[in-house]
């Protein structure tokens, strides 16, 4: 039975790759039709709207600032403000500092976010003939489902506590744990009880963000005094992870779960994206859930920038991605820039974001370059951030916890590395005028581990920061550590 579902998906899947620029054109007359008569709709003439040139005439490229009154009013309990479907949940985004946004949730975008799930294990259990997968548990590291409702009672979480509470074939089963551990605030807590009454039940998949993932194996190991977890769970197979890349996380995950294959969704608050069907594959978008748009990245800001589709893009440049999606998203950017590895089939990779990066000299050093930048120099770390320097200069200060013994010449090194990969550095740094020499700060090992767990749900701590708040943070916690 197992076997047989398999292959329908992946059929559907094929013809999906064949038909991708079709099915997108089908899916955006579709939407807008379906939410003509909101009031988004009749604002911008959904009615006359029959193909993507119609709609990128009516309907202009937007950002979370754009929604945040009509998602007031929708939580109030306003119906047919940007779609006309019952609120399922609201979904706060993992976002870092500031108040989070509450992104209202249709049925229609939990399905997709669900199937998603379903297409990456479908691939996985094709690939390799691991039909008994699913035999096992699927243990999941999400946050919570719930921290509170609206006025209306529409419950408010985190969308991977809100994924993990509605279970559906064949998780509804072999999910775990169940949602009153989900529920816990504090993941330390969450880990230990996970730990303990997980740690003789036949764990074959494992779901979460990859440095939730990496936190919990760790201390699994280390709690347990084990070699690695398949030392435990010799079934653990697969590891899906969603929420920030893989790639910083991909070689510690797999030192802690030999032989299982590790595979990444590219899933945000907003909806489902994209998923990887092989290890270190490419992407393939979800284009029967989502409509897309792509905005050549060295055009952004331009208003004669072209905004392409599927059939308008080609291998090579980046791409700033634009989404429409079911829950009343249009044109939207939620800030993640990608770069076609294939058009037919369509196939992309996550190239950055689009303002993460750290631009105090035109310099642009964004999270993917600083990364390569410390592998490059050959640094071994756990983690790291980077921030304005506070010396009186303009200059990027680098929070690293290291692997092993501190570098006494970390500093130059990060320096001349990110001289070789960024021309733009290299510029501002000639002289050491313009731009000053990087500024290196090591804190004590657990000190991002502590820094997520006083984050409520799933909040994140980026690569890249314009201020020193979470710097601050960063060094206060290892002094504490250090005590």
């Amino acid at each position: 039975m197992v076997e047989q579902g398999v292959r329908r998906r992946m059929e559907a899947l094929r013809a999906a790759d064949e038909r991708a620029a079709e099915i997108q054109r089908e899916k955006l007359v579709a939407l807008v039709k379906r939410n003509a008569e909101t009031e988004f709709g009749r604002a911008h003439g959904f009615e006359r709207i029959g193909s993507f040139a119609d709609y990128r005439r009516a309907v202009p490229i937007s950002g979370a600032s754009d929604y945040a009154q009509a998602w007031k009013r929708i939580a109030a309990g306003e119906r047919d403000v940007l779609f006309p479907d019952p609120v399922h949940a609201f979904a706060l985004s993992s976002g870092t500092t500031g108040e989070a946004k509450r992104v209202p949730l249709t049925q229609a975008l939990v399905r997709g976010l669900k199937r998603v799930v379903g297409h990456t294990t479908a691939c996985f259990m094709a690939r390799t003939g691991n039909y008994s997968l699913l035999r096992g548990y699927a243990l999941q590291l999400a946050a919570a489902p719930e921290i509170g409702r609206t006025p209306e009672g529409v419950p408010v979480g985190y969308v991977t506590g809100i994924m993990s509470s509605m279970r559906s074939y064949p998780f509804h089963n072999i999910g775990v744990p169940p949602p009153d551990v989900l529920a816990l605030p504090d993941w330390a807590e969450k880990y230990r009880i996970v730990a303990e009454r997980y740690a003789h039940t036949d764990v074959r998949m494992l779901f979460g963000v990859p440095s939730y993932v990496l936190a919990f194996l760790r201390h699994l190991v280390e709690s347990r005094r084990l070699a690695d977890a398949r030392s435990l769970w010799p079934e653990l197979s697969l590891v899906l992870t969603s929420g920030v890349a893989l790639r910083g996380y991909r070689d510690r995950i797999q030192e802690l779960c030999p032989g299982a294959e590790l595979l990444e969704m590219f899933l945000a608050t907003e909806g489902p994206f994209a998923f990887q069907s092989e290890p270190a594959g490419p992407l393939t978008p979800m284009v029967e859930d989502v409509v897309f748009e792509f905005v050549p990245r060295d055009r952004w800001g331009d208003a004669r920038a072209p905004r392409l589709e599927l059939t308008g893009v080609e291998p090579g440049p980046p791409y700033v991605l634009l989404v429409t999606t079911p829950a009343g998203l249009y044109a939207y950017a939620p800030g993640d820039v990608v770069v076609f590895e294939s058009v037919r089939p369509p196939r992309l990779r996550v190239e950055g974001r689009l303002h993460g990066a750290l631009n105090l000299a035109t310099e642009k050093v964004d999270g993917t370059q600083a990364e390569h930048a410390l592998r490059a120099a050959g640094i071994p770390f756990e983690e790291f951030s980077i921030c304005p320097a506070g010396n009186g200069r303009d200059a990027h200060e680098w929070v690293i916890e290291f692997r092993g013994q501190v570098p006494t010449d970390a500093a130059p090194r990060i320096d001349s590395a990110l001289r070789a990969s960024n021309p733009s550095y290299h510029a501002v740094r000639e002289g050491d005028v313009v731009l000053g020499p990087p500024v290196v700060t090591a804190v004590a090992p657990g000190t991002f581990a502590a820094a997520l767990r006083r984050r409520p749900g799933q909040g994140k701590i980026m690569r890249v920061y314009a201020d020193r708040r979470v710097r601050d943070e960063l060094v206060s916690l290892s002094s504490e550590r250090e005590r």
